[in-house]
């Protein structure tokens, strides 16, 4: 199958962005960025180039569908961004800055943005489909994870954060919803909409994510680093292996109350020491206090033998 590449093709425009080693075989894709929104340019790729089948997700002004290109028959999920919504609520630097971090990410661990293009309407970012929905949705139809299989996914997504943090970029939503499931049950980290790179000297206060996975720093819009995505990690984890995040009330204000306060219990009767003890040094209300994300792999949660199978190949698309 042809893949969609870049007219940039094996030019390493951003070099603190090098592909890691097991990469280096895949082209870097710089796209063409927004007329009126990032530059002054695009290249030649149209809404009429892909055939669009079912709506995959949408947001609050962005919609997801599963397309196909119809120049390589290369099936793909494009997100289609309404130029006058993000007018309207001041998302234009977002969607720019969206667009150049996500473009000069390349790891197994992260969805590819291919390319992107542009209508007088529109924004379109072309990116690598996931078949299998999210983890958010596969547990709500399945149930909490076994601690075997929430390892084999934990391992997947923090060699994807490593990848991000050891270039500065903090994801800052990391959730269940944003972890895409592909074919052969891979996890891959999708929506940069609020990812950002941590320069140094610079603060970052922003009020940003989602409730319950947001870490007490950025509800208290206190300095925030690297370590909201930590916090983040020990959310999905405990919410991977209970079914439910550990700060989770039906408002949003209690769930913040609880966030600063660090108010969670974890079910050790479910869990096994070493799933209870890597959550525990994941949700410290100090950042400082927090698990290092390049200890966790050597975590003895990590470490322990798989006891089961893994989840099976299957297509929900």
């Amino acid at each position: 199958m042809t893949i969609l590449k870049s007219t940039l093709e094996n030019i390493n425009l951003f070099p603190f962005l090098d592909y890691p080693e097991n990469c280096t075989d895949v082209s870097i894709y710089i796209p063409s960025l927004f007329i009126n929104f990032i530059s002054d340019h695009s290249h030649n790729i149209f809404y009429q180039d892909f055939e669009f089948y079912n709506l995959l997700g949408n947001g609050g002004f962005a919609d997801v569908y599963r397309a196909r290109s119809r120049v390589t028959g290369q099936e793909v999920a494009v997100k289609i961004i309404e130029k006058a919504k993000i007018r309207k609520n001041y998302l234009v630097n977002r969607v720019r800055r969206e667009v150049e971090i996500h473009s000069r990410l390349k790891h197994p661990s992260i969805v590819e943005l291919y390319t992107c293009f542009e209508d007088s309407n529109s924004v379109y970012l072309v990116l690598e489909i996931c078949h299998n929905d999210d983890l958010q949705t596969h547990i709500a139809r399945n149930g909490p994870l076994n601690e075997d299989v929430a390892r084999h996914y934990l391992k997947q997504i923090v060699h994807g954060l490593l990848y991000l943090h050891s270039h500065n970029i903090v994801h800052r939503d990391l959730t269940l919803s944003n972890l895409l499931l592909t074919k052969d049950m891979r996890v891959k980290i999708a929506d940069f909409g609020l990812a950002t790179r941590i320069e140094p000297g610079q603060e970052h206060k922003t009020m940003c994510g989602t409730p319950n996975y947001i870490s007490p720093e950025v509800v208290s819009k206190e300095t925030q680093g690297l370590e909201t995505d930590v916090w983040s990690i020990g959310c999905m984890l405990y919410t991977m292996l209970v079914g439910k995040p550990p700060f989770d009330t039906r408002e949003v204000q209690a769930t913040f109350n609880r966030v600063i306060a660090c108010d969670y219990s974890v079910p050790r009767d479910h869990l096994s020491p070493e799933a209870a003890d890597l959550i525990t040094s994941l949700l410290r209300k100090l950042p400082q206090d927090r698990l290092k994300l390049s200890a966790i792999l050597n975590h003895p949660f990590m470490t322990k033998h798989p006891s089961s199978h893994f989840p099976r190949k299957m297509v929900s698309i």
